[in-house]
């Protein structure tokens, strides 16, 4: 028992720098979700069923726009594609989790893959429940800020005229690096 509290410990710890950029991102995305017209409700369902944070700001286009499914599905894939790379890497360290790797899968983003491949996770420490709750406290941190920026939509006036695009150039600069740096 002590030692998965102090795995819960060292996982909640290393995700604290994830939970402020998530809430801040799920906000945005919230706002842009409840200004598009649906309700706060739609952002729990998407950050928890699609938990993918720049598919879901571009999702919102889609349904605004009456995308048909087949482009939405064409859009996820090239959103996602990098995820097969990431998905590959993790196949030795997910192989014993058992019942959990459905769900370490599907938590896979690019932050909480960033967390999991830490090479320095103390001996005390189980690496499977460091996995988990890595996944599990990153996810929580999304739902909150996606469903904290629907309720805000709701209560303060927002223009949201270019967040789309500045969030969208926000999630490429972060995986393609800026002109700058090129």
């Amino acid at each position: 028992m002590e030692r998965k509290r102090k795995t819960i410990r060292y996982a909640f710890q290393s995700s604290l720098p994830i939970m402020a950029g998530y809430i801040v991102l799920g906000i945005g995305f919230g706002i842009l979700l409840q200004n598009a017209g649906y309700s706060w409700l739609y952002a729990v369902v998407m950050s928890i069923a699609i938990y993918a944070g720049s598919m879901q700001y571009v999702a919102v286009e889609l349904l605004a726009g009456g995308a048909s499914l087949a482009a939405a599905a064409l859009m996820t894939f090239f959103v996602n594609i990098r995820h097969l790379f990431y998905g590959i890497s993790m196949l030795e360290p997910y192989k014993n989790t058992g019942l959990k790797k459905p769900y370490l899968i599907f938590a896979l983003t690019d932050e909480t893959f960033s967390l999991v491949c830490t090479p320095n996770i103390p001996g005390d420490i189980d690496r499977n429940g460091y996995y988990f709750f890595i996944s599990l406290f990153n996810q929580i941190y999304w739902v909150i800020g996606c469903v904290s920026g629907a309720l805000l939509g709701n209560i303060i006036p927002f223009d949201t005229t270019g967040v789309d695009f500045v969030m969208t150039a926000l999630f490429e600069d972060m995986f393609f690096g800026s002109a700058e740096t090129q």
